[in-house]
């Protein structure tokens, strides 16, 4: 384990960080898609609805934080989750599916929640290992 945190394996960070970049996108159309279904699938039916909602964007908040070099602009992704999310919630009610603001209270806590999880390992790994750093050049 001492090897690995002084000899880091380069192009893990930065791969990592592009999958979740381009990921990303794809795993918000499900999200969004699963939150306008009229009907909860069966296999889900048995879940805690709040849980599911959490779930759904704590992913997407640790996806975003992992993705953005920057911590400064990370905020500003959260606070774009958090916006879409109370946003279909409200659209829901077109969809034949019941809002709720406690569903918008889970996805703002999950985001949050995935992010700064998010930021807790990786920020360490990115300065020891030097790369995707908010510090300038030297």
């Amino acid at each position: 384990k001492r090897w690995l945190m002084e000899n880091p394996p380069r192009p893990i960070l930065p791969a990592a960080r592009h999958a979740d970049a381009v990921l990303f996108w794809p795993m918000l159309a499900f999200v969004l898609w699963g939150q306008l279904q009229p009907n909860v699938p069966n296999a889900l039916y048995e879940i805690n609805d709040k849980l599911l909602h959490f779930m759904a964007y704590f992913v997407l908040g640790a996806m975003a934080g992992g993705a953005i070099r920057r911590r400064g602009r990370v905020k500003w992704a959260i606070l774009g989750l958090i916006a879409v999310g109370a946003a279909i919630e409200i659209f829901q009610a077109q969809v034949g599916r019941e809002t709720s603001l406690l569903d918008g209270v889970a996805n703002g806590s999950g985001a949050i929640a995935g992010a700064l999880l998010a930021r807790f390992v990786l920020d360490p790994l990115r300065e020891r290992w030097g790369y995707d750093s908010d510090a300038p050049p030297t």
